[in-house]
């Protein structure tokens, strides 16, 4: 099994250098993917997310 580092919104928003409700907005719409762990909790595979944001043409720089 592959560990994956899951992360809060807040946790990807610092990575990202967005602000957390950019991020669930983004989650909401699509634009990157999210695990849902529970009805309320919902984590952020790095990985998968990188993957989603450098596959969009325009897709907003991310630092790593």
């Amino acid at each position: 099994m592959i560990d994956t580092e899951l992360l809060t919104a807040i946790q990807l928003a610092e990575r990202l250098n967005l602000r957390p409700s950019t991020v669930r907005v983004w989650a909401r719409r699509g634009r990157i993917p999210a695990v849902r762990l529970s009805p309320k909790v919902v984590r952020f595979d790095w990985l998968a997310v990188l993957t989603a944001l450098r596959g969009r043409k325009g897709a907003t720089p991310c630092r790593e």
